[in-house]
């Protein structure tokens, strides 16, 4: 082990900077004011100048070398802040106010750094005393990181934050489709049927349509292909390659077709998405795919029971769910079993837990018609959060499984340029 000393990190002209600044203009003053803390700063007596800064503008008084003063003066603290030619000189020393950013970030930056540095050598030191526990350490371990994640973003923008005015001002975008008039990016969609409905059989022609850029529901009509990727959890890959096979040949006979946007993962054993593990070989498959439409199921097995609450399980479940269609600006389209049958009538809602009831956009139910065994009728077990063109029934097809149908003779033309 050395003995060097080694100084913690700081930026004694940065932090001048930025006091000399927010005393120059309300804006760096602002910039100050909302991005830093005292403990950013390394010298004792610049957070003394800091709070002082602080407690005018939060009072809505003027920040200068003069009310800077008097602020430090009425609380006792301005010999120790280096008495007024301190004060003057900070402002007099900053380049110009208009860099006030740098000189913030710096800041922040290194203050953060050197946080970390006291604390976690603090916790080390702890962590030699007798009385002390490896869970203490840890537990110290994760609330000193979760403070410096904070002091370190603070300032950062907060994306889609605004007032309502300036949010409605701005200009509505178009719809970003995947599917024409029925499924836009980000959306979340849930397919429940009973055993044999035809679910699976669903997913997998949307993933192969779309990535032939040929519309699901509508297959006259030619739409721009898009990347997907279709995660069987359930069947074993020599039985999903026979089943796929002959979609995947349909699909090779369009124009838009490309081996390199269809991509599949089969799991036959399932996944447990509340497992680290796990979840970074999804977040993979989606990230080396570059996928914009995951199709996934049965979504039973996407997670492992255990003692806890079904609320609690799948609500975390559903939480790492929206974390990928986040990162990867994808749409959902996942599959699952109805619960069985009881008394005499199958309802078809998401077998589980309430929160897949609650949880997508569109909730889907392949209900089998009672007159008609080639067909199914698409109904909702939740409301639509969007007005769309979703089919009402489908029916067995050909070439492709399925076909869409519409009650009262409803165009598919329609439904396509909605």
């Amino acid at each position: 082990m050395t003995n060097d000393f080694r100084m913690l990190p700081h930026d004694i002209e940065a932090e001048k900077s930025a006091l000399g600044a927010a005393m120059l203009t309300p804006h760096a003053a602002n910039i100050v004011f909302t991005q830093l803390s005292a403990d950013h700063f390394y010298r004792v007596k610049h957070r003394l100048v800091f709070r002082a800064i602080v407690d005018l503008y939060r009072n809505g008084e003027p920040v200068d070398v003069v009310s800077v003063c008097a602020e430090l003066e009425q609380t006792g603290q301005l010999k120790d802040a280096g008495d007024q030619i301190y004060i003057n000189d900070l402002a007099a020393f900053v380049p110009t106010a208009a860099n006030i950013g740098f000189y913030v970030n710096r800041v922040r930056e290194l203050g953060t750094k050197r946080i970390a540095i006291e604390e976690l050598t603090r916790i080390a030191e702890h962590g030699y005393e007798e009385i002390s526990t490896a869970d203490d350490l840890v537990s110290a371990t994760e609330d000193a990181i979760t403070r410096f994640r904070a002091m370190a973003n603070d300032g950062d923008v907060i994306e889609g934050f605004s007032t309502l005015g300036s949010f409605i001002d701005e200009s509505d975008e178009d719809h970003d489709w995947l599917i024409p008039g029925v499924l836009e990016r980000m959306d979340r969609v849930i397919v429940v049927a009973s055993e044999g409905a035809g679910k699976t059989t669903l997913a997998r022609q949307v993933a192969v349509q779309l990535a032939a850029g040929v519309h699901p529901f509508s297959p006259h009509t030619r739409i721009p292909p898009i990347r997907t990727l279709y995660i069987d959890l359930e069947n074993p890959p020599p039985l999903v390659r026979r089943k796929i096979r002959h979609l995947v040949n349909l699909g090779r006979e369009h124009s838009g077709w490309d081996d390199d946007r269809a991509w599949r993962w089969t799991r036959p054993g399932g996944i447990d998405l509340r497992k680290p593990h796990d979840q970074h070989l999804v977040d993979r498959v989606i990230a080396e795919s570059r996928a914009e439409l995951v199709c996934m199921g049965p979504l039973y097995k996407a997670f492992n029971e255990s003692g806890e609450k079904p609320e609690t399980i799948n609500g975390q479940v559903a939480r790492v769910l929206d974390g990928y269609r986040e990162r990867h600006s994808i749409a959902l389209w996942l599959e699952t079993h109805a619960p069985m049958e009881q008394q005499g009538h199958r309802s078809l809602r998401p077998m589980g837990s309430g929160v897949w009831s609650r949880w997508p956009e569109f909730g889907l139910a392949m209900r089998k018609s009672k007159d008609n065994p080639n067909r199914v009728h698409l109904e909702r077990f939740r409301g639509d959060r969007d007005e769309r063109a979703w089919p009402h029934h489908l029916e067995r097809s050909s070439p492709w499984p399925w076909a869409a149908r519409w009650d009262g003779g409803f165009p598919v033309e329609e439904a396509t340029s909605a």
